[in-house]
């Protein structure tokens, strides 16, 4: 690789991100984040780009998080402003993508090392890909509250202690995930019992089973969902979108999962059909595009979505032009507008559309 002077590598970065149409405040907040390496690579004396000390920065910064001593909006800007750095070194060009978050970044060194081997010993007994990350999930919203609420070390926990847990983790599911939820946290603990991080078994204190009681699964009467339909506004480039992915899901019952990765491929109009491979299930799946459902997603392709090579269907509406990660706050939204299911205990995502159509 050609040496390159970090000045002019900072000055290819920012014209490579001119496409992307960031704001004037995103534009400066990364300058602010490349000054900061700039200066650390002037403390080492090193005028040149190292990719090596360019992750010692990011490196420094995350133990300053860590520390308290940073906040965690600037660890991420350091750390996407470097890796934008990188990727114009190598390539000479940038392409938005999403770079996220190692979800162990904001563990302790050693409950990194608890939750590595954990995963290691779920993929040695042959768990896929799902229940790993389920499982890793509530592992580490254990060691968060372990971290932030109890300021415990593994060894030292007791029983009392993972109710507590168990309390501040059950804040984040409804009450019918909760049986999926304590099932992998019994699994944990126990692995953490059979390693001997802990010197008692604390699987005693999660209960044998969440709700035992059948759930009633929420659904839109079809005067609500004719009521929800008719109060989007469908004169906006957003409307025309989440017209089309509600209209979609009401219609289908498609997964929410299903409808954000829906490719344009996917959709044969000569057969008059949409074809894809689940994401949950990995099964394949055809569905007869309706005449009101077609209707809509036509408007949407034809005059609302953006100009784009991105294969996905629904993009976001604002620069970058990417895919959605979640459709939650496009019913949410919705909802409310239509001024339906606004308690807060009731369920406002895609899902109840899909049980609508059982």
């Amino acid at each position: 690789m050609n040496e390159i002077l970090l000045t002019e590598l900072i000055v290819k970065a920012k014209a490579a991100i001119v496409p992307l149409g960031h704001s004037q405040s995103t534009v400066y907040q990364y300058g602010l984040a490349w000054n900061a390496l700039n200066q650390y690579f002037e403390v080492h004396s090193q005028t040149f780009f190292l990719e090596e000390l360019a992750n010692q920065f990011v490196e420094q910064t995350r133990e300053q998080l860590e520390a308290g001593t940073l906040k965690l909006w600037r660890f991420k800007l350091h750390r996407l402003a470097t890796a934008i750095l990188t990727e114009v070194y190598h390539t000479g060009r940038y392409e938005w993508q999403f770079h996220h978050a190692d979800p162990n970044d904001y563990l302790h060194a050693e409950h990194r090392r608890i939750y590595e081997a954990f995963q290691r010993d779920l993929e040695k007994a042959g768990k896929g890909n799902g229940t790993r990350s389920l499982y890793g999930t509530v592992s580490r919203q254990f060691f968060s509250c372990l971290q932030n609420e109890l300021h415990e070390l593994v060894p030292h926990l007791q029983l009392d202690d993972v109710r507590t847990i168990m309390v501040s983790i059950s804040r984040s599911y409804q009450k019918t995930s909760m049986r999926t939820v304590l099932s992998a946290l019994r699994v944990f603990l126990s692995f953490l019992w059979k390693t001997g991080e802990t010197t008692i078994n604390l699987t005693a204190a999660v209960p044998s089973s969440g709700s035992r009681k059948v759930a009633v699964v929420p659904t839109l009467t079809a005067e609500e969902e004719t009521q929800l339909l008719q109060s989007i506004d469908r004169s906006t480039c957003l409307g025309k979108r989440n017209y089309a992915m509600l209209l979609l899901a009401v219609r289908t019952g498609l997964r929410t999962v299903d409808i954000i990765n829906l490719k344009l491929p996917d959709m044969d109009w000569r057969a008059n059909s949409i074809n894809i491979i689940q994401q949950k299930n990995r099964r394949p799946l055809s569905l007869p595009i309706l005449p009101d459902v077609g209707n809509a997603l036509v408007g949407y392709i034809l005059h609302a979505r953006p100009e784009s090579s991105n294969p996905y269907l629904f993009l976001k509406t604002v620069p970058p032009f990417v895919k959605l990660t979640d459709c939650y706050h496009v019913s949410r939204r919705a909802l409310e507008k239509a001024e339906l299911r606004q308690d807060d205990s009731q369920s406002k995502g895609f899902h109840i559309f899909r049980h609508s159509n059982i």
